[in-house]
């Protein structure tokens, strides 16, 4: 037996013929919705077909509604409203700074540098849920539309809006113990001696690096090789060798030792999509982003390099009692030169 399928009504007919009822002819419904005649009377004509029944009666003087048509009418009303409240809930929700934002960063920005600044966030935002991707599981992520992306390549995409964030400059570190038990390496040869914990990211980003710093990594001797930060982190904090961090890190970790050696800058970008800036919620979290890195009271984050030496000010005044930055010599930066 073949199933017969009724096919629904278009929602478009149905509006249509609730404004030629509404307006009392179908003139006057084209003048107001700027429709032609011609495309208001085949919408009626299909609705009527489809519903096997006279909606209207056409006069001279206008339009009488059947008492199909009536039924018609109170019901398209029902829509009517209806949508106008689907409107206006999904407006109020876009104007008021509630509900979930999707940010995509890398696991080091996602796990080292949100974290300390995320509770006051959610204090002053009750109303703003934050689903932070840090990649781990690119095959699986946990947003599968994201709101705003933090990331160290400049985007191509045509259709997203790119804003410079921050600068982060990476350089050797260790912890305390190490330098004091075999004292810090001052050339990239004798790097080269030491054991290094690397960061399988750098493998992947090596056209942001200056190319003798991505010639440099391939010398190197890799004790350790992780895709995590975390792992990376918490390697050369415990001592287990060096390897690069930013000097950020050091605003949240004053312990480990900066080394004097070159220095490599990357910019941090933060991407929306165009229409995202519409969005409450995400505006909110755009502006809390913004502070978070901002460069004028945190002096790490700035496109010129700062010494950790002249971090101090700057730090909050609790972790300023605890430790001060140090390098291991206390001399300006090298750059690389080309």
């Amino acid at each position: 037996m073949v199933k017969v399928v009724k096919r629904k009504a278009d929602w478009t007919d149905i509006r249509l013929f609730w404004a030629v009822a509404r307006l009392g002819s179908f003139g006057a419904a084209a003048r107001t919705l700027d429709i032609g005649l011609t495309t208001i009377t085949r919408a009626v004509d299909r609705l009527e077909e489809r519903l096997n029944t006279k909606l209207l009666i056409r006069g001279p003087q206008g339009v009488t509604l059947t008492e199909a048509g009536e039924r018609a009418y109170d019901s398209a009303l029902t829509m009517e409203r209806a949508a106008e409240n689907f409107e206006t809930h999904v407006q109020d929700s876009e104007n008021a700074p509630e509900g979930r934002v999707r940010i995509a960063a890398p696991d080091g920005l996602a796990g080292v540098f949100l974290p300390p600044h995320i509770p006051e966030f959610l204090r002053a935002n009750p109303r703003i849920d934050l689903i932070i991707d840090a990649g781990l599981w690119p095959d699986r992520p946990i947003a599968s539309d994201v709101d705003l992306t933090l990331t160290f390549s400049e985007p191509k995409n045509p259709d997203m809006v790119a804003i410079p964030l921050a600068h982060f400059h990476y350089t050797l570190f260790a912890s305390r113990d190490y330098v004091a038990l075999y004292r810090a390496p001052t050339t990239p040869e004798e790097v080269m001696a030491h054991p290094y914990v690397h960061h399988a990211a750098q493998d992947h980003e090596r056209e942001s690096w200056h190319p003798r710093t991505a010639a440099f990594q391939d010398f190197l001797h890799k004790r350790i090789v992780t895709n995590s930060s975390a792992v990376s982190f918490f390697s050369i904090k415990q001592g287990a060798g060096i390897g690069p961090l930013p000097t950020a890190i050091l605003s949240l970790d004053p312990s480990l030792v900066m080394l004097d050696l070159p220095v490599e800058t990357l910019r941090l970008w933060l991407v929306r999509r165009r229409d995202a800036s519409r969005s409450a919620r995400i505006r909110c979290v755009i502006e809390w982003l913004r502070e978070l890195f901002d460069a004028k009271h945190q002096p790490w984050y700035r496109a010129e390099f700062v010494h950790p030496r002249e971090f101090g000010p700057y730090l909050d005044p609790a972790r300023r009692e605890e430790d001060e930055p140090v390098a291991a010599l206390p001399v300006g930066r090298r750059r690389l030169k080309s």
